[in-house]
């Protein structure tokens, strides 16, 4: 649903609505409770991301949205598992 903004022609009150396409005849303002209103054309804002995949995500080759969205190398079988068992023999030491 798109977001709107109106001004009340009776109390001059701007404000900005959440409204469905087929339900714009029946905005009124919140001041007054009048339901005539006018639209407001406004410039909108927008977010352009220019990264295409996060660098802290740390399971990569396990991300659903790797392969989609490049979120790091995508690898369709898992990595070797790594035997801890020794190292953690080292580290006791």
């Amino acid at each position: 649903m798109p977001v709107y903004s109106f001004e009340c022609c009776q109390c001059g009150k701007e404000f900005t609505k959440l409204v469905r396409l087929k339900d714009k005849g029946e905005v009124f303002c919140p001041r007054c409770g009048s339901r005539e209103v006018k639209q407001l054309f406004r410039p909108f804002n927008y977010v352009k991301i220019t990264q295409k995949y996060n660098p802290a995500c740390p399971l990569a080759w396990n991300c659903v949205s790797a392969k989609r969205f490049g979120c790091g190398k995508y690898s369709p079988t898992k990595p070797p598992e790594v035997d801890l068992s020794e190292l953690e023999k080292s580290q006791a030491e």
